[in-house]
């Protein structure tokens, strides 16, 4: 889904296209992160081509954020993949057109055994008729209505969504609820506040960052593992990275599974600095940050606006599960 926080150009095609989503005649899935797939203007030769476009309004992949650069190539691949499986495909023409229309797309076109040019790239034939593209076709190879896209959407969907992801590390933030408590929390021992945030939890509250990209929902401070990287070493960076914190202590309290396989681990952490527990913590400006808060332990559990993944993280925790899977596959 396109967030309303994602900013579009008025003056570019592909955002026009972008804001229809689902009412653009072409659209066909979206990715759920990085692009929304369209049928590509060259299907109409090449059945089966896709268009990827961007969900913001850039022009190079050199300006991908880097977070977000290797998930968006391999979820091309993954486009690339699901072609090649329905179509049964030679090859294909994988290009990034950007003289047209400024905005990050890519165009990814079938071809098949039986063209008359199989040596020419499809941006050289765009002025030759369908007739002359190929020497012999099957009676519905051109067929709108074929199920050929439908294909391509169930197993592009399929494809993407187990598509292989570097563990996440990430840090649950907590602070008691009454005042004069939170001079002492730093020096409490790390079991001691795991066992009083268990059995009060109406009386803890979490610290939740506001993302300022992607779906722009609540989330918890953390990110994907660097190559090589551990979780915890993970978590302990990006904190640093998205609010300027150092981690004083910390310790592992559950790890999220989605399909049958582990994607991260949720790390109890406590700062250094005596600021973070503020009402208004003190952290550094981060572009990925839209905002930071504290929220009630249980208050999280019931508000189904926060995304289920940090409800089912907080409820992980509560009930001292040393592993959970993802209520929402």
């Amino acid at each position: 889904m396109l967030s309303k926080h994602i900013k579009l150009n008025n003056n570019c095609e592909l955002c026009k296209r972008l804001k229809l989503g689902k009412n653009d005649s072409d659209f066909l899935f979206d990715e759920r992160a990085n692009f929304y797939v369209f049928k590509s203007p060259l299907s109409d030769r090449w059945p089966g081509a896709l268009m990827a476009v961007y969900k913001k309004h850039i022009f190079e992949q050199s300006q991908i954020r880097n977070n977000d650069l290797s998930d968006t190539l391999v979820s091309l691949v993954c486009l690339e993949k699901t072609i090649l499986d329905v179509t049964s495909c030679e090859r294909i023409n994988f290009v990034k057109f950007s003289n047209k229309v400024n905005h990050l797309h890519w165009h990814l076109i079938p071809r098949y055994r039986n063209e008359c040019y199989p040596t020419q790239s499809s941006w050289e034939l765009l002025n030759y008729t369908k007739d002359k593209l190929y020497k012999k076709v099957k009676k519905d190879f051109f067929n709108k209505d074929s199920f050929i896209y439908n294909q391509i959407i169930d197993l592009g969907i399929k494809n993407i969504k187990s598509k292989p992801n570097s563990l996440f590390g990430c840090a649950l933030f907590l602070r008691p609820v009454e005042i004069s408590l939170r001079k002492l929390y730093l020096n409490i021992e790390i079991d001691d506040i795991l066992k009083q945030a268990r059995e009060n939890p109406k009386k803890w509250e979490c610290l939740l960052m506001k993302r300022n990209y992607s779906d722009y929902s609540w989330d918890f401070v953390g990110g994907n593992a660097d190559p090589c990287e551990f979780p915890k070493d993970t978590m302990i960076r990006e904190v640093f990275e998205e609010l300027g914190w150092k981690i004083k202590r910390y310790k592992e309290v559950t790890r999220q599974w989605k399909g049958g396989a582990i994607k991260g681990f949720i790390y109890l952490a406590l700062p250094e600095d005596q600021s973070a527990l503020l009402d208004k913590p003190l952290r550094i400006d981060c572009d990925e940050v839209q905002t930071v808060e504290y929220f009630n332990l249980i208050d999280i559990l019931d508000d189904h606006t926060f995304p289920s993944k940090v409800r089912d993280r907080i409820s992980a925790f509560i009930n001292c599960q040393s592993d959970f899977h993802l209520t929402e596959l």
